[in-house]
C-alpha cells in the first residue's frame, strides 16, 4: 500500500537516510520497484539495537518498557526483517534502531529472507547497540544484552570434542551476563570475574580463550603471556597489571554496570602467580603480581565489567588466593578427548580434505578415534599433517627436487598415509612402548599351574578396574624374589590391559634425582593418570625406589610418604587406575607399613620343581622332549630352587660354551648354587 507525500511526484518512492544506509544506495542510485506480496507470517519476537541518532551524553534513563509499547502502537501491521533500519522520536529524542534478530511464531519457508509482520502479540526487546550512550531501565524483560555473537559453532571455530566443557563455561561465567543489570541487581549477585583453563599441554586451552573472545561482541580481548607481564624496573610488573585494567576502570566509571564487557586473557599464569613466599632471588616481584591482581579482580574497587581468563598445565602451582571464590573461581579441566571427542577433532582438521575430495574415502576417522587413545587435540593435528606430509611426498622424487612435476588433481591422503602417521606421532600421555619391550624381552614363560594362576588373577584385577564402578582404585603387590620376572610379569599385565595411560615407575630413570625431585616424578605420573579414564601405573621395585638399606635401616621417607599417599588416593569422578608395586623384600615392605596400602597381594614364584624346571627348557627351544628330560634329571634334583631370569641366563651361557649342552648346563648351575646358595 503506497500513501501520497507533498513533494514526492506520482510514481516516485521517498527514501530517508535509514532506508538508504539499510539498501545500501546512494541519492542519484536508480532503483527497479516492483510489488511484493510477502507471506503472512507473524514476528513472535523481534529485537532491535537503539541509541540516540546524534551521539550525545544525557543522564536521563529512558524506560524501555515505554519505548516498546511506543513502537507496537506506531509500527503495528508493519513488516520488518533482520538488519532493518529505523528512526523514532521518543521523549523529545531521536533516536536510531535496528532489526538485530527476528523470530517467527512458524519458521519461513526462506530461512534467507525472513521477514515478520509487527503485531500488538510480538514481543519487544531493546538492546544497547555497542559502545552506545543510551541508558535503559525497565521493570520487565524488555531490556536484555548480546554479549554473544549470532552466528557461530564450534565446530567453524575450529574446536572439537570439548561441548560440555563450553557449556560449564557459559553456565557459570556468561549466563548471568544475558540479562539485564537490573535483573542482576535486585538477586544481589555480581558476575563471575575469573575462569581457570587448566589440563595437559595441546588439549586446547589457549584455542578456547581466544575462540571464546570472538565469540563475545565486548571490547577486543586484551591477551598476554605470563612473562611478557615481567619487567626490567621496580615496580613495572604491577604497573603493567593495572594497565590491562585500565581501559575497564574508566568505562566503569562512566557507565557503571552497562560497560561492555572487556576480557583480559593470561596464557602461562603458573609463571607469574605462584604461590607466595615460595619463589626466592626475585625481590618479591612474584608476590607483589599476585597482590597487584588480586587487587584489580576482588579489591576495594572492585570492577564488574571484566573476565580474567588464566590458562595453565600446572595448577598446583598457583597461589591459592587467586582459585577462591571472587577471583578465578571457575575451574575448568581441560582435559584429554574421548573417542567422540577425537572424532570430532579429526573431521575438524580434515573438513577442507573432505569438502575438496582430497581425502581419500578409505580413510575411516572413526576407526583414527579409536586408535588415537590419550592423543590430545594438537597431537591430533600433528596426525593430519603427518598424513599430508606423506601425500606430498608421493609427488615428489628426492632424488632430483629441481624438476618437480606436481599433479593436484591426483593429491589426496589415503588410509595408508594416517597409519604411517600415527607411527610418527606419539602421544604424550600415551604408552612408551620402548621401556615396556626392555621389561619383557623374553616374554612371559608359564613354566607351571602356580604361575598361570598369578596371570589369571592380573587379568581378573584389570577386568575389574575396568566394569566395576565401586573400585576406582586397586592396588596389588608382586612380591617375590630377586629375578623372579615380577617386573616383567608387570609391565606385561599393563601392556596387555589395553588401557590408554600406562606408565614404569623405576629407580633406574631416577638415577641422579634428589628425594625432592623423585617425589615429584613420581607424584607428576600419578597426576597424569588422573588424566585418562582408564590408567595403569607399575611401581618396580619399591625397596630400591625409597632407597631402603637393610643396615641401619636407612630410607628415603619423603618419597616413603609420597608412595603411601598416593597409593590410598582415589582417583577423581570418572577415572580408574590400577597400581602394579614389585618388591623384592617382603618383610621390609610390613615394616615399612607399605603393605596396608594394597587390596591384595600377589606372590611370584620361584621355580621348585623339575616339570617347571623342563617346561623353561621347552619354552626357550633349547632341547627336544626327550633331551629336556635328560637334562631336568642331570640338572635339577628335587629340593632345587631357582628364578627365571637366573635360569634363563645359565641356559644362555651353556650354549655359548663347546661341548655338551647337558654337561655345560650342569656345571653352570653348579656354579651358580657356589656363587648364591
Amino acid at each position: 500500500m503506497f500513501s501520497k507525500s507533498n513533494g514526492i511526484p506520482p510514481g516516485h518512492i521517498g527514501l530517508s537516510k535509514a532506508h538508504r544506509m539499510w539498501l545500501q544506495f546512494g541519492l542519484k542510485d536508480e532503483l527497479n520497484v516492483h510489488a511484493y506480496d510477502p507471506e503472512p507470517l507473524l514476528a513472535a519476537t523481534l529485537t532491535f539495537k537503539i541509541d540516540y541518532l546524534a551521539a550525545k551524553k544525557s543522564s536521563v534513563k529512558h524506560d524501555a518498557k515505554l519505548i516498546a509499547q511506543h513502537i507496537i502502537r506506531d509500527y503495528a501491521n508493519q513488516y520488518f526483517t533482520e538488519g532493518q533500519q529505523m528512526y523514532i522520536n521518543f521523549d523529545q529524542c531521536n533516536m536510531k534502531l535496528q532489526v538485530s534478530k527476528l523470530e517467527l511464531t512458524k519458521e519461513s519457508g526462506d530461512p534467507l529472507n525472513k521477514q515478520g509482520l509487527l503485531s500488538t502479540t510480538t514481543q519487544v526487546i531493546l538492546v544497547k547497540m555497542e559502545n552506545g550512550s543510551m541508558d535503559l531501565e525497565s521493570n520487565g524483560p524488555m531490556v536484555t544484552k548480546e554479549i554473544f555473537k549470532q552466528e557461530w559453532d564450534f565446530q567453524n571455530m575450529g574446536i572439537g570434542g570439548l561441548d560440555r566443557e563450553f557449556q560449564d563455561i557459559f553456565r557459570r561465567a556468561f549466563a548471568s551476563r544475558i540479562y539485564p543489570p537490573a535483573i542482576i541487581a535486585k538477586m544481589g549477585v555480581q558476575h563471575v570475574k575469573g575462569i581457570l583453563l587448566f589440563g595437559p599441554p595441546g588439549t586446547g586451552k589457549t584455542l578456547i580463550a581466544r575462540q571464546i573472545s570472538k565469540m563475545l561482541n565486548g571490547r577486543e580481548p586484551k591477551i598476554v603471556s605470563g612473562p611478557e607481564v615481567l619487567g626490567r624496573y621496580v615496580g613495572q610488573p604491577e604497573e603493567n597489571i593495572r594497565n590491562l585494567f585500565k581501559d575497564a576502570e574508566i568505562e566503569y566509571k562512566q557507565r557503571g554496570d552497562d560497560s561492555q564487557l572487556h576480557v583480559i586473557i593470561f596464557d602461562e599464569i603458573d609463571s607469574i602467580c605462584k604461590t607466595r613466599g615460595t619463589k626466592t632471588g626475585d625481590a618479591g616481584v612474584n608476590d607483589s603480581i599476585v597482590n597487584q591482581l588480586l587487587a584489580k579482580i576482588e579489591g576495594v574497587e572492585s570492577l564488574n565489567n571484566i573476565l580474567v581468563i588464566g590458562m595453565t598445565n600446572r595448577k598446583d602451582m598457583i597461589d591459592e588466593a587467586l582459585l577462591r571464590p571472587g577471583r578465578l573461581e571457575v575451574h575448568v579441566e581441560i582435559s584429554l578427548p574421548d573417542e567422540p571427542g577425537r572424532e570430532q577433532i579429526f573431521k575438524i582438521h580434515t573438513a577442507k580434505m573432505m569438502a575438496n575430495k582430497m581425502l581419500s574415502q578409505d580413510v575411516d576417522l572413526r576407526y583414527m578415534a579409536a586408535h588415537t587413545k590419550n592423543f590430545s587435540g594438537a597431537e591430533i593435528e600433528g596426525v593430519v599433517k603427518a598424513a599430508t606430509s606423506y601425500a606430498f611426498a608421493r609427488q615428489v622424487d628426492t632424488k632430483n627436487i629441481r624438476n618437480v612435476q606436481l599433479k593436484p588433481e591426483e593429491l589426496n591422503v589415503n588410509a595408508s598415509d594416517f597409519n604411517r602417521a600415527l607411527r610418527d606421532i606419539k602421544p604424550a600421555f600415551g604408552v612408551d612402548e620402548e621401556q615396556f619391550r626392555n621389561y619383557a624381552i623374553n616374554g612371559i614363560i608359564q613354566f607351571g599351574p602356580t604361575f598361570e594362576k598369578i596371570q589369571a588373577s592380573g587379568q581378573a584385577f584389570i577386568d575389574q578396574v575396568r566394569n566395576s564402578s565401586r573400585t576406582p582404585l586397586v592396588s596389588v603387590l608382586l612380591p617375590g624374589k630377586q629375578g623372579s620376572g615380577k617386573s616383567s610379569l608387570a609391565s606385561t599385565l599393563a601392556s596387555k590391559s589395553g588401557f590408554p595411560y600406562i606408565r614404569i615407575i623405576s629407580p633406574d630413570d631416577l638415577v641422579g634425582f634428589t628425594e625432592a625431585a623423585k617425589s615429584a616424578k613420581i607424584t607428576k605420573i600419578f597426576e597424569d593418570s588422573y588424566r585418562s579414564p582408564l590408567s595403569c601405573i607399575v611401581v618396580d621395585d619399591i625397596e630400591r625406589l625409597i632407597e631402603f638399606v637393610p643396615i641401619g635401616p636407612r630410607f628415603s621417607n619423603t618419597i616413603l610418604q609420597t608412595l603411601m599417599v598416593l597409593f590410598k588416593r582415589t582417583p577423581p569422578s570418572g577415572r580408574k587406575l590400577l597400581v602394579l608395586a614389585t618388591t623384592s623384600n617382603r618383610e621390609a615392605i610390613r615394616d615399612l607399613g607399605l603393605d596396608e596400602c594394597f587390596a591384595t597381594a600377589l606372590n611370584v614364584p620361584s621355580i621348585t620343581r623339575p616339570e617347571e624346571f623342563k617346561n623353561v627348557l621347552l619354552e626357550l627351544d633349547v632341547f627336544s622332549s626327550s633331551e629336556a628330560d635328560a637334562a631336568t634329571k642331570a640338572c635339577f634334583p628335587e629340593g632345587t630352587t631357582i628364578t627365571i631370569k637366573q635360569l634363563i641366563m645359565v641356559i644362555e651361557m651353556a650354549r655359548q660354551e663347546r661341548g655338551n649342552l647337558i654337561d655345560n648346563l650342569k656345571m653352570e648351575l653348579a656354579d651358580l648354587q657356589t656363587r648364591y646358595f
